[in-house]
């Protein structure tokens, strides 16, 4: 057993993390495919949410002592997605806003066509924000891989055990998770 008191829970937290940022990447591949904007909005506050939740947990698991560089940068790349991630989230609601018929941007310049144009200009940065991220996040597939694996061979067949067992009862309860954060997604 370590003496390390931040070791014990480590392997829950590489499952969390591992587990979150999978589902985290995966509706952000779906994203672009996404027309109806409730759905967009609706799927990118669920990715942030995600990401939020792998980032927490990521920074959880490096608190414990033989926390790899690989791990500490993956924290820093998970801030990255957040940003942009939120990022998305901003501008589609900036776009939602300005699209309504009494769009508080119309009525403050009171001017139809500029709240049109910065509708569009809202939907053009989220779009090409989401590029930047799905690019980000290709890149970011074998170092991802990479660091899991390696994480996993540095552990001890009962953590092993352990990261599997979180790695299945987080599949089984992830979409929960969701619905119970009372965080305000953006």
């Amino acid at each position: 057993m370590s003496a390390d008191p931040f070791h014990l829970n480590r392997p829950v937290h590489l499952a969390r993390r591992d587990g979150f940022y999978e589902k985290a990447t995966v509706l952000i591949d779906r994203l672009a495919a996404l027309k109806n904007p409730a759905e967009q909005r609706q799927t990118v506050e669920k990715a942030l949410f995600f990401f939020r939740e792998a980032r927490r947990h990521a920074a959880a698991a490096n608190l414990a002592e033989k926390t790899s560089r690989q791990s500490r940068l993956f924290t820093e790349f998970l801030d990255m997605a957040i940003d942009n991630t939120l990022s998305i989230t901003r501008m589609l609601r900036r776009q939602r806003t300005a699209e309504t018929p009494d769009s508080p941007l119309q009525q403050f310049l009171q001017s139809r066509d500029t709240a049109e144009k910065m509708r569009s200009h809202y939907h053009r940065c989220s779009t090409h924000i989401l590029k930047g991220l799905a690019a980000l996040l290709k890149a970011a597939e074998k170092p991802c891989h990479d660091l899991q694996q390696t994480s996993l061979a540095k552990m001890s067949s009962a953590d092993k055990a352990r990261y599997e067992k979180a790695r299945k009862y987080f599949e089984e309860e992830a979409e929960d998770d969701v619905g119970k954060s009372g965080d305000s997604i953006a």
